[in-house]
């Protein structure tokens, strides 16, 4: 009989252990709304919410907020045909692709640390690894953030496939049971490569993944044919090379910063304290923010900046150094570096010097590392052996209680950005973001103050002067507002908004010529602008312009078609033009988006007056006169 030490114990209980222990502290997200780039990706974007040929087709060609991500777009469209835009349902399929991810994570685990006489302490010591991979707080952003959905996705495609290719290496060289023939080798091996483009079409993060591969190559699987090895990766590097021309397509001129905005040597620098960073952050999680921000004033040479990157040159010299010694951690830690170079600094992109996102992917190495070091010094010290254990266990239930108190910062606009400022006082975007939001309702003066505050720490930043006057605008002071207007053109005149907001000063001023130049410049810099093509038609409107002004509510509608005041002006102009059935859809729209405005009532019964439907027309009187009366 065989000793039960060492007899093969069966993996899924284990996983399925993992994936719900990974899910459990992650559940008050599902109280939370959408954040953020939420609101652009999804509440925003007509484009996913359909199967149809022609929102396939956007989905399949769309490089929208700088990512090609068809795949993603797609598990989109499901939650909407499901249930709309209820952020429960977009969470809630992160949370349960994380929680897969957990487990496979700990399945990677098990074929990845070292052999061991006591098979339940290693599975024991691989769970405790995966959980500490799944429930450390920076997971948080990926896993309960609706637009990162690509996060856990990719991952776990990445995941399958990577668990498939170490299946296909068990070849007839291979002890014992895993061992395969040519044929299951061929099927791992599709597999593998068949998860890695839906990995890719997912997010683009894989495209150093045939890198990550030719290091498992050299360790922990010595393998020698190098012939068969680059043979076995060119497939790979040729989907990681056309998706990564298709990443850089998507990435707009705007997001990715040019070599002159941020030089050769911010990039190198940067990225070499980048995996310092994350390194610090996995074992002292604190501070975490939505936005590390890379300030306008961004130096290389800041002290925090160097000592970052000799600490990354440090740690990789001692283990070139100790190589023939610790081979397996020359590996994890070159690994850590591939994953971690597209979002290191190298090609930057966004405000952003670095995001908790970011360690997604790259966290499992720490997450493994700490799993093998708890399997050796059980090895090395076994009397202590639990209380190794015993440790990590006491570890693991402190991150979930971070990772539960992280998802609160999720919950909505108002406490990401409160967060992001209580973690950096000096982080103007934070600010601005907190303002443009207004979640929870802020006061105005409480706006302002956002505002005056960002503009104090950054006073070039345009955006800020542009929404300032805008407030400023709301709470009629027109003096401030044109200041701010001038100053943000003065610092961008690519900026749209500011001049939509002279327009309008120009319109109350009587100004008609000036507000409809400004409106139109302002179009030509964001055709995507709806406040002034909806200012447009009003001015349209009052000059008699029906055409032009027709035009115009015709276009602001097709980028927000909920918005009934915009249904009622053009209501009066189709009425007014000869179009009354076409007036009276417009009316009808307006009372089922606001079904207690009596106005539109009266308009509708006037039309049916015309086209001879006077039932119809004595039914709308009645209930306009009966929400006038209650208006009453």
């Amino acid at each position: 009989m065989k000793d039960a030490a060492v007899r093969p114990l069966p993996r899924w209980p284990f996983a399925l252990a993992v994936a719900v222990l990974a899910l459990l502290p992650l559940l008050p997200a599902l109280g939370n709304g959408f954040v953020s780039d939420d609101l652009l990706n999804l509440t925003q974007n007509e484009h996913f919410r359909g199967l149809d040929g022609e929102h396939l087709r956007w989905m399949a060609t769309s490089a929208h907020a700088g990512h090609y991500q068809p795949l993603t777009w797609l598990t989109y469209a499901f939650n909407y045909l499901a249930d709309g835009l209820n952020p429960r349902g977009y969470i809630g399929v992160n949370l349960l692709l994380h929680a897969a991810n957990a487990a496979l994570v700990f399945l990677l685990f098990t074929r990845l640390l070292p052999a061991d006489t006591h098979e339940r302490r290693r599975l024991a010591w691989a769970a405790l690894g995966a959980l500490f991979y799944t429930l450390h707080p920076l997971r948080v952003e990926s896993a309960v953030w609706a637009t990162e959905r690509r996060d856990v996705l990719s991952l776990f495609f990445l995941l399958l496939s990577l668990l498939a290719w170490l299946r296909a290496q068990q070849g007839p060289g291979a002890q014992g049971a895993g061992a395969l023939g040519t044929r299951g080798r061929g099927l791992f091996y599709a597999l593998s490569l068949l998860a890695f483009a839906l990995s890719l079409l997912s997010k683009a993060w894989g495209i150093v993944y045939p890198a990550v591969l030719l290091i498992l190559c050299v360790c922990p699987l010595r393998r020698r044919d190098w012939g068969k090895v680059v043979a076995g990766l060119l497939p790979f590097a040729a989907l990681a090379g056309l998706f990564a021309v298709l990443a850089s397509w998507a990435q707009s001129e705007e997001a990715m910063a040019s070599l002159a905005a941020h030089g050769l040597d911010d990039r190198l620098v940067q990225a070499a304290w980048a995996p310092a960073f994350y390194l610090g952050k996995t074992l002292l999680p604190v501070n975490l923010s939505p936005l590390y921000l890379i300030r306008y004033d961004f130096s290389p040479w800041a002290t925090n900046m160097l000592l970052g990157a000799a600490v990354t040159l440090a740690i990789t010299v001692m283990l070139i150094v100790k190589r023939k010694r610790y081979p397996a951690l020359l590996a994890g830690w070159l690994v850590f570096l591939v994953i971690l170079a597209p979002v290191s600094g190298l090609v930057q992109s966004g405000s952003q010097l670095a995001a908790d996102r970011y360690t997604y992917v790259a966290g499992i190495v720490p997450a493994l590392a700490l799993a093998a070091a708890g399997l050796w010094a059980g090895r090395r010290w076994p009397q202590q052996a639990r209380l190794h254990a015993v440790l990590m266990v006491v570890v693991v239930a402190l991150l979930a209680m971070a990772t539960t108190r992280q998802c609160g910062v999720w919950e909505n606009a108002g406490t990401l950005w409160t967060q992001a400022i209580e973690a950096d006082g000096t982080n103007y975007v934070a600010y601005f973001n907190r303002a443009e939001s207004g979640h929870p309702p802020q006061a105005m003066q409480a706006r302002l103050d956002d505002l005056d505050q960002a503009i104090s720490l950054d006073p070039r930043y345009a955006k800020a002067y542009s929404l300032r006057a805008q407030v400023y605008l709301d709470t009629g002071r027109p003096t401030e507002a044109r200041a701010d207007i001038e100053q943000a053109l003065a610092l961008n005149p690519a900026l749209a908004q500011p001049y939509n907001n002279r327009g309008i000063l120009r319109l109350n001023a009587g100004d008609n010529a000036g507000a409809r130049a400004d409106f139109t410049a302002a179009l030509e810099r964001d055709p995507t602008l709806y406040e002034a093509y909806v200012n447009r038609g009003l001015l349209y409107q009052r000059e008699g312009k029906t055409t032009a002004a027709l035009a115009d509510y015709d276009d602001a509608l097709a980028l927000k078609p909920d918005v009934w005041q915009v249904y009622f002006n053009r209501g009066l102009l189709r009425a007014d033009s000869g179009q009354p059935e076409a007036a009276v859809e417009d009316f009808s729209r307006v009372i089922e988006l606001n079904p207690d405005f009596a106005q539109a009532y009266r308009q509708r019964a006037a039309l049916y007056r015309k086209l001879g439907q006077s039932l119809a027309a004595q039914a709308d009187l009645a209930a306009a006169s009966r929400l006038s009366g209650k208006a009453q």
